[in-house]
């Protein structure tokens, strides 16, 4: 069960361990590759790779394919399916190609083999860009105290490596139709909407997090956080896992303002996982709207009711898992001391947004918790509402009448 929980944690880019020593004391290199390869497929998403194999290796594809998988990657039209999706693949290559060049000069002088340093870089980077969390560095993720080779490094190499990782995370969050058009010619992007939503979110996000940590845990808390801890929790709540303080420390408000940035997450067709940063937009800005008695009005655009409506839902559903999963774990581990029903609350959090941070109960839980997590940690890296589309094919049709019924503005509140 846990090589099973480990390939889903892999897969689903998560990051959780059941292993307290750390994945690299427990798998050799063969199976890093293999936890690797697995991370990869996540990031970039099964159906992605399996729409870049098809499309290059077939010549001529029937229209129901061809709509089923411009659906599937989210491409605006048929006729750029094939250049998003190889788009996506050149651009995660080059990003991580370009990691693991960045961070072998740390690497290099934390191990006496040039080997160890290579292969060490490579599974960061790709960790890191695909958010999936996982570390061949030991038990303690970026945790420098007892961790030997981060204590080998000097300050500068530290905090060097952080920066890179929060960049890596960071476009590993941002929606590749965005990645593609900050790199475009200004005349040629067609996602200025999106990209105005994602940026912005994110940045409020960034900055928001930030100021909320230190003054959680450095202004009022009883951590000695830096503010550069507090920043990289900031970064790495958004899906990526790593952690430069240990999560069972953190304050109460520092437990909950994480677990509102993990169900938060990423953006749209990105390695994130959580009801994503457009989610959260649509549905604080319509609120706003709705208060204030005006349309759903942004960036010019007037945004559909079916768009508020679906975000709603994203978020209801999301809702409603998390509670499952939080009760069954509660169940579950009732008669396990390890597990408070704090730590079970932030490890459901933690699976349903693929984060991959934990208080450290992980490996003490039992079977039956480690099948819920996997199963949130599935529907969060799908999404709950293209889950259900598999089920229901009519869930994006808007039905179309030959008649209107009566409009009734029912008493709400």
């Amino acid at each position: 069960m846990k090589d099973f929980f480990i390939a889903c944690s892999s897969t689903c880019v998560t990051g959780l361990s059941v292993y307290s020593e750390g994945v690299v004391n427990v798998y050799n290199l063969g199976g890093q590759i293999v936890m690797l390869v697995m991370i990869q497929i996540g990031g970039l998403s099964f159906i992605t790779l399996l729409t870049f194999v098809v499309t290059l290796f077939t010549r001529r594809m029937s229209m129901r394919n061809r709509l089923f998988f411009t659906q599937a990657v989210s491409a605006t039209s048929l006729g750029d399916m094939t250049r998003f999706v190889r788009n996506v693949v050149i651009i995660t290559f080059s990003i991580e190609f370009i990691g693991a060049v960045l961070l072998f000069p740390v690497f290099i002088s934390a191990y006496d083999d040039v080997g160890d340093a290579i292969w060490t870089s490579i599974f960061q980077s790709v960790s890191t860009f695909c958010n999936a969390g996982f570390d061949i560095l030991g038990s303690t993720s970026y945790v420098r105290e007892g961790n030997e080779i981060l204590m080998r490094l000097a300050d500068w190499q530290y905090y060097y490596m952080q920066a890179i990782t929060m960049i890596l995370v960071i476009f590993g969050g941002i929606s590749f139709l965005v990645i593609m058009d900050i790199f475009s010619p200004k005349k040629n992007r067609r996602n200025k909407v999106l990209n105005k939503v994602v940026l912005s979110t994110t940045l409020v996000l960034l900055v928001a997090g930030t100021g909320l940590f230190c003054l959680t845990e450095m202004a009022f808390g009883d951590n000695d956080a830096t503010f550069m801890q507090c920043l990289f929790q900031s970064v790495t709540c958004r899906t990526a896992g790593f952690s430069t303080m240990d999560q069972s420390q953190l304050s109460t408000g520092g437990k909950v303002i994480s677990c509102i940035l993990m169900f938060i997450g990423g953006s749209p067709t990105s390695t994130a996982g959580g009801i994503k940063t457009t989610t959260i937009f649509v549905i604080i800005y319509s609120l706003y709207k709705t208060l204030r008695g005006k349309q759903f009005v942004a960036f010019n655009r007037r945004f559909s009711y079916r768009a508020t409506a679906r975000a709603m839902s994203l978020v209801v559903i999301s809702g409603i898992l998390i509670l499952v999963g939080y009760i069954c774990i509660v169940e579950f581990e009732a008669h396990n001391e390890m597990v408070t029903s704090g730590n079970a609350i932030y490890e459901v959090f933690s699976a349903f947004g693929t984060v991959g941070l934990s208080t450290g109960v992980t490996p003490y839980l039992t079977t039956g918790s480690e099948i819920v997590l996997c199963i949130l940690m599935l529907f969060g890296r799908i999404g709950p509402v293209t889950f259900f589309q598999v089920f229901n094919r009519d869930i994006d049709k808007e039905e179309h009448l030959h008649y209107e019924y009566v409009e009734e503005d029912i008493l709400i509140g």
